[in-house]
C-alpha cells in the first residue's frame, strides 16, 4: 500500500479526489534501537562514570511525521510537514548524560510536533519556508559528517556549530532557498527566537530575545560537494559594561567532499567568535565513507581548539580530540544493522565555548552530546537496527 494512501487511513483528513487533483499526503518516519556503552562521562561532580543501556534515536531521533503538497498551478506548490519524535525504547533511556537523562531531545524540543513544522511555496523563484526548521549550517554539517550527525561518532560530540552551538533547528525561522543552478544552491534565513525565550541578563531589564541570521552557499554536482556558511546569534553575549544581552556568536563552516567510488573523503573546517571575548574556537575534520558490498565503513578525526578568555572568566587554551570509525549494513532500502565506535580525549584545559569538557554521545544525547572530565578520554560503543518507513 501506497504511503499516501496509508497516510489518508490514519488521519482521514483528505480525499482521494483531492490526491487525483494533483495533491499527495505521505506519512514518514524513523525507528532506531541499540545497545550503547559509554565511559570516562560526567557524574555530575568531576568524576568519571560508564553506562550500558538500550537507547532509541543512536543515528538520529526516532520520529514520524506527515508532509504534502497542494498543486496550485502555474508550477506554484504549498508544501508543509509536521514532525514529531519518540523514545523507541521508553522514556528511561539517554543513561549517558547522567541521572537527568535529556528526554527532551526525543521529541526533538520537549514539545509534540517539536521536531519539524513549517508551511511553505515553491515554484520556479525558488523555496519560501515559515515555522520550525533546521538551520542552513546544520544541513551542511550533516552533509559532511561521515556519521550524518549520528552515531556515537558523530562530529557534534565536539564541533562548534551543532555540538557547542546547537545549530540545529530554530523557533520561529523564515527561509528562502533558490532554485538549483547548475548544482549551486543558496539559503537564506532569518530566526525571530532562536532560543526558547530570553537569555537571563545581570540585572532586570537586560535581556533581549536570541535571534540568528544564516547564510549557505552550497555546490553539488557529480562526485563533487562543497559548501559554505556564516550564521550569527545576536542577543546572546552579555556585554560586561552594560550587563545587556546585546553580544552576538559568529561562526563560520567550510567543508568539500569527493566521491572516488571506491570511497568518499570529507575535510571541513569551523570557527567561532563571541562578542566582548578574546580569541575563538575552531575545529576540523577529516573523513570518509568507504561501501563494502552491501554496506559502508565510515571513519573521521576531529579537533577542537579553544583560545577564548575575558577578563570574568579567563580560559586556559585546551584541545579535544576524537577519532570514530563504523559500519552500516543495509539489510534492506529500509532497514539497516550498524554498529560504531568513538573515542575521545580531552586535555586539561577546555575547548568549547561554554568551558565544559568533551564527551562522546550519541545522536539523541542532547547538545553537545555527553559532558566529560577534563583532562579524561571518554568512549562509546554502540551496536543497533534502524529502520525508516
Amino acid at each position: 500500500m501506497k504511503k499516501s494512501l496509508i497516510a489518508l487511513a490514519v488521519f482521514g483528513m483528505f480525499t482521494g479526489a483531492a490526491l487525483a487533483d494533483g495533491n499527495s499526503v505521505t506519512l514518514y518516519g524513523k525507528i532506531d534501537a541499540g545497545l550503547v556503552h559509554l565511559t570516562g562521562l560526567n557524574n555530575g561532580a568531576g568524576g568519571a562514570v560508564s553506562s550500558t543501556g538500550l537507547e532509541s534515536g543512536i543515528t538520529g531521533g526516532d520520529r514520524i511525521g506527515v508532509k504534502g503538497t497542494e498543486d496550485l498551478g502555474g508550477g506554484l506548490k504549498v508544501l508543509f510537514d509536521a514532525e514529531t519524535g519518540f523514545c523507541g525504547t521508553g522514556y528511561n533511556q539517554n543513561l549517558s548524560v547522567g541521572a537527568t537523562g535529556k528526554q527532551s531531545f526525543c521529541t526533538g524540543s520537549g514539545y509534540f510536533m517539536g521536531r519539524q513544522a513549517y508551511v511553505g511555496l515553491t515554484g520556479d523563484f525558488g523555496t519560501v519556508l515559515a515555522g520550525r526548521l533546521y538551520d542552513a549550517i546544520f544541513g551542511a554539517e550533516a552533509t559532511l559528517d561521515p556519521f550524518g550527525a549520528g552515531y556515537t561518532g558523530q562530529s557534534a560530540n565536539l564541533d562548534v556549530t551543532v555540538g557547542q552551538l546547537g545549530l540545529i533547528r530554530s523557533n520561529q525561522a523564515l527561509a528562502y532557498v533558490t532554485p538549483n543552478l547548475s548544482g549551486f544552491t543558496g539559503t537564506a534565513a532569518y530566526v525571530f527566537a532562536a532560543g526558547a525565550g530570553t537569555i537571563p541578563g545581570a540585572t532586570p531589564g537586560t535581556s533581549n530575545v536570541p535571534r540568528a541570521v544564516d547564510l549557505k552557499g552550497e555546490y553539488a554536482n557529480g562526485p563533487i560537494y562543497a559548501v559554505l556558511d556564516y550564521a550569527q546569534v545576536q542577543n546572546a553575549i552579555a556585554n560586561p559594561t552594560t550587563l545587556v544581552n546585546d553580544g552576538k556568536i559568529k561562526t563560520w563552516l567550510a567543508g568539500a567532499s569527493y566521491d572516488f567510488g571506491v570511497a568518499k573523503v570529507v575535510a571541513e573546517y569551523q570557527t567561532a567568535k563571541k562578542d566582548y571575548w578574546d580569541g575563538k574556537t575552531d575545529f576540523w575534520l577529516v573523513g570518509a565513507t568507504v561501501p563494502v558490498g552491501a554496506g559502508s565503513i565510515m571513519m573521521s578525526y576531529g579537533n577542537a581548539k579553544s583560545t577564548l578568555t575575558d577578563a570574568a572568566s579567563p580560559l586556559a587554551a585546551g584541545t579535544a580530540k576524537q577519532y570514530a570509525i563504523g559500519y552500516t549494513y543495509s539489510l534492506s532500502k529500509q532497514t539497516s544493522l550498524y554498529t560504531s565506535y568513538a573515542h575521545l580525549t580531552n586535555e586539561s584545559a577546555s575547548a568549547s565555548l561554554s568551558g565544559t569538557s568533551f564527551g562522546v554521545g550519541t545522536a539523541t544525547d542532547g547538545i553537545g552530546a555527553g559532558t566529560g572530565v577534563t583532562g579524561n578520554a571518554s568512549s562509546g560503543f554502540a551496536l543497533g537496527i534502524v529502520h525508516n518507513f
